[in-house]
């Protein structure tokens, strides 16, 4: 079944980006640019900011491709109504960019796409500048928990076909063993090594019932941002053309997932990132 993908568009180069990442990822996706008009900053009579110069670009880019595209014009507070329109009409992807247009006007500029990140009931991906592209390989970055378990089962449902490689990042400092305590012994740091591996198992236990193939692996990272960092350093290093992790992880010290690191991971990446929840 065709996935519905809601595109917020503010006309900036960055909306073009989306736009392109989505078509591409959902070739046989309904397509629906929405555009929040801001009455905060926008003047009515702001031509600049009228939504058929914001849609112009990308129906031209559409009609080129043969693609059909809906267009949905909203007023209010931007990161409010791209999720409630998300949650009206069925959606099943937002896909923006991380910035908007540089002025006070801009509807998707940081805290905006942030703001969605938390709130969408859908699964979020943002797109950066330059964004990297080339051959489909995915990373999933997993931490056990029950949002690290949908990552999976979103990546493995949407996109069976594509090369996946599994991510745990292994916490050298802290665990959830003694209540977030320091390691000091090598005995606890086995016992860490021991549950990554059943956590990459029963990863790759999923995979097979979804009847896909993929890569399992384990990095540790020191550092003050140890999880975050271990993510967007494999990213860095390897052929990732798009990230995909849980909202949240579990509870404990040595959590993968929890909120900000998602989000440092949405915010810093240079391929595309798909938060689940």
């Amino acid at each position: 079944m065709p996935r519905e993908v809601l595109i917020p568009t503010d006309g900036s180069p960055l909306s073009k980006d989306a736009f392109e990442h989505a078509t591409a990822t959902f070739p046989d996706g309904n397509i629906t640019l929405l555009h929040v008009i801001d009455p905060r900053h926008t003047a009515p009579d702001d031509d600049e900011l009228s939504s058929g110069r914001v849609f112009a670009e990308l129906l031209d880019a559409a009609e080129r491709r043969g693609i059909e595209v809906e267009t949905e014009t909203r007023v209010g507070h931007p990161s409010r109504e791209i999720v409630t329109y998300s949650e009206q009409n069925g959606v099943d992807e937002i896909v923006m960019g991380s910035h908007g247009r540089e002025r006070t006007s801009r509807i998707l500029f940081g805290s905006v796409a942030e703001r969605v990140l938390r709130r969408a009931p859908v699964p979020v991906t943002i797109v950066h500048p330059h964004r990297r592209t080339g051959e489909k390989h995915h990373l999933v970055a997993v931490d056990g928990s029950e949002q690290s378990r949908r990552a999976l089962e979103y990546a493995f449902s949407v996109f069976p076909d594509v090369e996946t490689t599994i991510l745990h990042a292994i916490d050298p400092m802290e665990t959830h063993y003694g209540e977030g305590q320091l390691v000091y012994s090598e005995a606890e740091y086995e016992q860490i090594e021991e549950e990554a591996e059943r956590l990459l198992a029963d990863a790759q236990d999923l995979a097979r019932e979804y009847d896909v193939s993929v890569t399992a692996t384990t990095i540790t990272e020191w550092g003050p941002n140890e999880p975050a960092d271990a993510i967007l350093d494999y990213v860095e290093n390897n052929d990732i053309d798009h990230v995909i992790v849980g909202s949240h992880g579990r509870s404990g010290a040595s959590r993968l997932l929890l909120g900000s690191v998602a989000e440092t991971v949405a915010r810093r990446s240079p391929a595309p990132v798909t938060v689940v929840r």
